[in-house]
Formats: C-alpha cells, structure tokens, sequence
C-alpha cells in the first residue's frame, strides 16, 4: 500500500471514529430514555430518509409524494408509540399507496413512494415495536444498535487493512470479503457481549446465532441500498454525516436488521397488538 493511500485511509478511519464518538452516546441515550423522545427520533430521521429516497429516485425531494409519504410516517410512528402497530402498518401501506396514485400523474410516471414505504417507515415501525417489548425491548434494541455499529466498523476496518478479492465488485467495488468476514465476526461478538450486559435471558449460544443473522441483515441492507444508488447513478445519499455520507448511507444496514430482528422476534411467538 503506497504511503499517500495508506495516509487518506487513516484519515477517513480518523474521520469516521470522530463522528461515531459523537453520534453513538447521543443515540445510545435516547434509547435509553425511550418514550417520547425515542419516537420523536424515529420520527425525523424516517422523514430525513424519505427526502434521501425522493431525492435518489426521482430527483425532486418535495413533491406531491414526499409531503403524502412523509405524513403518513409521522403518522404511523405516532400509532406505533402507542403500540398500534398494526393501524400504523396500514397507515404506512397505505399513505405510501396514496402518495403513488399522486406521483404516476407525473410525466413520466414514477412509482416510489409505496416501495419507500416499505423500505423506511416499516423498518421505522419495527424498531419501535422492539423497543416497546416488555422487560426486554431495551437489552434488545441495544444489542440491534450494536450489533449494526460492530458490523459496519469491523468490515470497514476489515476491509481497509487486510483487503482482499472484492465480496460483490460490480455491485460495490469498496467491499471485500474478508470485510463481511469481519463483520459478522464483529456482529456475533457485539450481540453476545451487549446481550449478557444488559441481562437478556439468552444463552452465549443464542446470542451469537442472533447476532450473526442481524451482521448478515446488516451487510445485506448495506448491498441493497449500493445496488439502488448505482442504478440511480447516485454516490452518496447526502453529506450529514462526515465520512458517513448521508442518513440513508450510514443507517442502509440498520433497516433491514431491525425488519430482521422484528420479524425474528415476531416468528417466536412476541406477538403485535
């Protein structure tokens, strides 16, 4: 590795540790806190989301769509606080089916606000129904969050030092596999060791199975999202976060292993009301 290449990799390592210094006890209080200002966070950064998403696939970040997607997600997180949660899905169903009608008046059609829908609001729906599980929706948003953060920090610093054949090259040139090998190492170890902290009634076993499901949700969120960004011919989602790029960029594995774990949780008998 050439002195200059090595030099900007620390940088943007130095970079990305800063804003995660920042960024990580901000969230991880307000998770603890939970209540209102728990759901007030959903709530803007699933309208953040949306504004990425509108403006990655349709260029235009408010329109007819945006303002009908971003209601209907305020409003569905509002009955998912309350543990409305199947009220919120139809909400989220069904605002994103609306704001679809308003944008196929377009021309040309676009079709965007149902698959956000399902892609952001969700995935919004899911974490706040994990948070509210009784007695252990804490320990296990906090084992979701880390095991996200363990994931994308050990495959980026996997990938960066060690290197490797490319995981996916024509999807995502960055990716390598000994980064999603470090990932899910990252992410197995995270959910045991956040697990058994906050007192989740798991074996070690358990804990490292579900963290290595929500690793490989989160790498796989994070393909996706690549795969839309390169056939939209978008880099970056936006610049909110330094070395992270935008919200969509640094929460890209997050959606999908919450939806993972909710779904998870949901398939062993936590039911919703």
């Amino acid at each position: 590795m050439s002195e200059d290449k090595s030099a900007s990799k620390m940088r943007g390592l130095l970079t990305r540790a800063l804003t995660a210094a920042v960024l990580i006890p901000i969230a991880v209080g307000v998770v603890v806190w939970g209540g209102r200002a728990y759901s007030a966070l959903i709530a803007f950064m699933v309208i953040i989301l949306i504004f990425e998403w509108a403006r990655i696939v349709d260029r235009a970040e408010f329109s007819r769509g945006f303002y009908t997607l971003s209601f209907t997600a305020i409003a569905a997180v509002f009955f998912a606080a309350g543990g409305q949660y199947w009220l919120a899905i139809g909400l989220a169903l069904g605002g994103g089916g609306l704001a679809t009608i308003l944008e196929l008046r377009k021309k040309p059609a676009v079709s965007w606000p149902l698959v956000g829908a399902v892609y952001l609001v969700l995935p919004a729906i899911a974490v706040l129904f994990i948070r509210h599980i009784p007695e252990t929706g804490l320990g296990l948003t906090l084992v979701l969050f880390g095991v996200v953060w363990a994931t994308d920090s050990g495959a980026y610093l996997f990938g960066t030092f060690i290197g490797g054949p490319k995981l996916w090259e024509k999807l995502s040139p960055g990716k390598t596999w000994s980064g999603a090998i470090g990932g899910l190492f990252c992410g197995a170890a995270a959910a045991m060791v956040i697990g058994l902290m906050s007192g989740l009634l798991l074996t070690p076993q358990r804990l490292m199975l579900t963290g290595f499901a929500l690793a490989l949700a989160t790498i796989a969120g994070d393909l996706l999202e690549s795969a839309l960004k390169r056939a939209y011919g978008v880099k970056d989602t936006g610049g909110a976060f330094p070395g992270h790029g935008g919200v969509l960029d640094r929460l890209d594995g997050f959606i999908l292993a919450a939806t993972a774990l909710a779904l998870l949780l949901v398939a062993r008998g936590q039911g919703i009301a």
